[in-house]
């Protein structure tokens, strides 16, 4: 008997369960009254001007008339025949992404009990090759308000070639979908928008949820933040504050943290005000201040100056993953290097490529295109090696650089470093640099989803379902109001037309969804402003400790979110 406890024991303790994700499970995310009522029915939203571009109009003519709406309370019909609806989850994991197929799910249950919601496997992938799975009730059950993808899988493959989308109808056409539920940022909603236009012809309608941990996918006064952002931006709050306590208590370190967020500063804002970093840099005011790398360093340098002569040879600096799109020098090397390589590709064969070739090659073929000139040689060669290398890395699958793949922070680190000697050998710096480099971004994209952002995706499930039951496709599902308590959020559908601009993809340009950068003028980064000269001198650190899920602080919502609503 003695050994039979034991082995119950030893198995509990090296199982794959905990009781931390058991609690989780037990939690029933809330529901807006607008869809706690049912389908309910929909109405147009006045109030709005939501232009669609030309090219928009001419690729989307049928998606492009849509016009904005809103999810009311009605008397629900009955549902006579049961609907099969698809599911798939596509780009980066963000937190409340099951919960997103749980409302999905539940909802599409809440209407008739033979409904089915069939989710397909590591993303739009899962579409075009037809693998795909029933969900069930334990399925969900299961992976309520946890982190991850697991569930289905997610993938970045881009539906934009017609035998692709050819592959995709007859998907949906064989499994007889009515509706289809694309989970994910500005490349799978645009890959929404593509799909109901084209899958209209066999009945099938799609619904874009907005997802993305950066924050970008944003549409002023009616999405103020995709669901995920509060979650990531909370694990790495609680990483940078833990390095807060570090740095007052060690008294020599400065920390470089490179947050995530390719082509917004919002993560980096939103951390800032949970934690009080010495430097924040926010690459949309380097853009607008026009600052060169240099400038970029100095800036750094100077705090770290100012600090030294308090005896203070520690801090914490906040780096935005992207800082490098938004510095103009590095950006226009970045999109001709881009294009040269695209244009090489092309024309390559696979063991041709462009990253086949050594360093030295590389170098040499760029500075022989017709668009590269000898300033831009200059300016290239004035940066220090890591930098150059990682100009020259493989782009993804879209063609976009990629960020995360640039040790920036490291980048900073070195350069600042190498201006602080000349600064001491001048007797202006008397202080001594030990530093440590970080970088933020996996780590909180797998993390368990806020309470918020728990009841945002449950919600938006059930807003998606909405909206395939009154007939709508070719829309984003959106909850508005979301600084206000959950009984006063107003769920809504975005058509996905308006929110298209052409933007440049290996070298073509390309209809996508155009991600909203770190407003200047709106009342965060004013406050911002106002603030951080006293960051930077003082120790004013703020410590968020780790994600809160009972009491008071787990009730906590996007601190930019809420000074953006005052």
């Amino acid at each position: 008997m003695a050994g039979k406890l034991r082995q119950t024991k030893i198995e509990a303790l090296l199982g794959n369960e905990t009781a931390f994700r058991v609690a989780r499970r037990s939690y029933q995310p809330h529901l807006c009254p607008r869809l706690a009522a049912g389908a309910g029915s929909t109405r147009p939203l006045d109030g709005f001007d939501l232009d669609v571009i030309k090219v928009a109009r001419e690729q989307l003519p049928f998606v492009s008339k849509n016009t904005l709406l809103k999810i009311i309370p009605d008397s629900p019909s009955r549902q006579v025949t049961p609907r099969r609806l698809g599911v798939v989850l596509s780009g980066g994991p963000a937190p409340g992404g099951h919960n997103v197929i749980a409302g999905l799910f539940h909802a599409a249950k809440r209407a008739h009990p033979d409904n089915q919601v069939i989710g397909f496997l590591a993303g739009p992938k899962g579409i075009v090759t037809d693998k795909h799975v029933e969900i069930t009730a334990d399925m969900v059950a299961t992976h309520l308000n946890s982190g991850g993808f697991h569930m289905l899988g997610t993938g970045r493959d881009k539906i934009d070639t017609p035998e692709k989308m050819k592959r995709c109808r007859e998907t949906c056409a064989v499994l007889k979908l009515s509706g289809l539920v694309v989970v994910g940022g500005d490349d799978s909603n645009t890959n929404a928008a593509f799909l109901a236009e084209n899958l209209r012809g066999i009945g099938t309608q799609v619904i874009g949820i907005p997802k993305t941990i950066d924050g970008d996918l944003q549409v002023p006064g009616l999405l103020q933040i995709p669901f995920g952002f509060h979650s990531a931006c909370m694990a790495f709050a609680t990483e940078v504050g833990n390095l807060n306590s570090d740095c007052k208590s060690d008294l020599k370190y400065w920390h470089f943290n490179r947050l995530m967020g390719r082509s917004a500063s919002h993560i980096a804002l939103e951390v800032a005000f949970q934690t009080h970093p010495n430097v924040i840099l926010i690459g949309e005011e380097i853009e607008e201040k026009e600052l060169t790398i240099h400038n970029v360093v100095r800036l750094i340098a100077d705090v770290i100056v100012d600090r030294a002569r308090e005896g203070k040879n520690y801090g914490t600096i906040l780096i935005p993953e992207g800082i490098l799109e938004f510095i103009h020098e590095v950006n226009v090397l970045i999109i001709k290097i881009s294009y040269i390589i695209a244009r090489y590709n092309r024309e390559a064969t696979e063991d041709e490529s462009f990253h086949k070739l050594s360093f030295e090659e590389q170098v040499q073929l760029i500075d022989n295109s017709d668009i590269w000139r000898d300033y831009d040689s200059r300016v290239f060669l004035g940066f220090p090696g890591l930098l150059q290398k990682g100009l020259l890395l493989p782009r993804d699958s879209h063609g976009n650089f990629q960020y995360a793949m640039v040790n920036t922070e490291r980048i900073l680190l070195e350069m600042v470093a190498t201006y602080l000697r000349k600064q001491k050998a001048k007797g202006i710096y008397k202080g001594n640099l030990r530093t440590q480099n970080h970088y933020y971004g996996y780590d909180g994209r797998g993390t368990f989803p806020t309470k918020f952002d728990c009841d945002y995706g449950y919600n938006l499930g059930f807003a998606a379902y909405s909206l395939l039951a009154n007939g709508a496709t070719g829309y984003m599902a959106a909850i508005k109001d979301l600084h206000l308590p959950v009984a006063d959020w107003q769920p809504i559908g975005i058509p996905l037309a308006p929110l298209m601009h052409l933007e440049e993809r290996k070298g073509r340009l390309e209809l996508v969804i155009a991600k909203q950068k770190v407003d200047l003028e709106a009342p965060a980064f004013k406050l911002l402003e106002q603030e951080r000269r006293k960051w930077s001198l003082e120790d004013h650190y703020r410590f968020p400790g780790p994600i809160q899920f009972d009491g008071p602080a787990a009730d906590t919502k996007p601190i930019t979110l809420q000074l953006n609503s005052l």
